[in-house]
Order: C-alpha cells, then structure tokens, then sequence
C-alpha cells in the first residue's frame, strides 16, 4: 500500500477533504445511516444539533442520519455533524467532520500524530467499503500526486476486503 503519512500526520491547521458523490440519493442516505451506525460511533455535535428548513424557513431539531433524506428531497438545508469513536474493524477512528448535501458527503479531518498506519488502514477500508455502497471517492485537497497514491492505497483497500466488505 502507498505510504500517505504525508496527508495526515503534520497538524498544519488544514482540514483535509474526502468527497464521496452518490448518483443515486437513496446511496447517499444508507452511506450516512452506515457511518453513523459503526461500533462505538457518536454524534459529537448532536447536543446543539439543528437543521434549517426550507419549508418552515426556521431552525429545526436535529433528528439523526436519517435527516440525510430530508436534505436530498430539499426539504432542509445541508448539514454538518462530527463523527466520533467510530469503529472499524477493531480500530477506532480520529474525528471526523461529515457535510451532508443532496448530493455528496464530504469528510474532512484534522491531520496530527492521532492518524497512524493503523487509523490511515482503517479509514481506508471504510471508504472502500464506502465505494461498495456506491460513493465515488476523491481526494483533490491532496493534489495530483495526492489522488493517484491514494487511488492505489483505496485499490488495496479494496481488494484487501474480498467479497466480506
């Protein structure tokens, strides 16, 4: 697998981005439903959680992932949740932000010592797991060089998961 260190280690203040495109809404609301649904994963922003609605034109309470179909059907506004102590394989995972819109999740971290080879492994196999879903993966945050080695880390993440991911 090629080494990424260098897209997560040295904390330059950045959040780094990973677009996950859905070509159908009901892909994107199960993606959001999975993430949120991992071993040990909470919503860290779910205490002042609101969404606005385009129909009521006012704030309303946050009900949880499911608001994914209310934002695909323009029924709310986009959204942002933290995702934290998400689980996979074992593994817990370093915060990470989700911007849920009609038609994208966008993840975003913060880079620093807390990503080491075996976090880096670990969100690589969910985004792999993420893309069996349906999501097409991207990294352009991380420039040319950036996208084609994680290309083939995600590649080897993918194959890594056979026919139980």
């Amino acid at each position: 697998m090629p080494a990424l260190g260098e897209y997560f280690h040295d904390d330059d203040g950045s959040l780094p981005e990973i677009e996950l495109r859905f070509a159908q809404p009901a892909l994107l609301v199960m993606a959001l439903e999975y993430l949120f649904g991992l071993p040990g994963a909470c919503d860290a922003s779910r205490d002042m959680a609101c969404v606005w609605s385009r129909v009521h034109d006012r704030e309303e309470p946050y009900r949880g992932p499911q608001d994914a179909r209310r934002v695909v059907s323009g029924e709310i506004e986009a959204f942002y949740r933290l995702l934290r102590a998400a689980q996979v394989d074992g593994c817990v995972l370093p915060d990470l932000g989700v911007f849920v819109s009609d038609e994208e999740l966008i993840l975003n971290y913060r880079m620093g010592p807390q990503w080491g080879e075996s976090e880096i492994g670990a969100l690589l196999r969910l985004l792999a797991r993420l893309r069996k879903r349906g999501a097409e993966v991207a990294v352009p945050w991380w420039g040319e060089s950036g996208e084609l080695a994680f290309a083939l880390a995600l590649q080897t993440a993918s194959a890594g998961l056979g026919a139980a991911g």
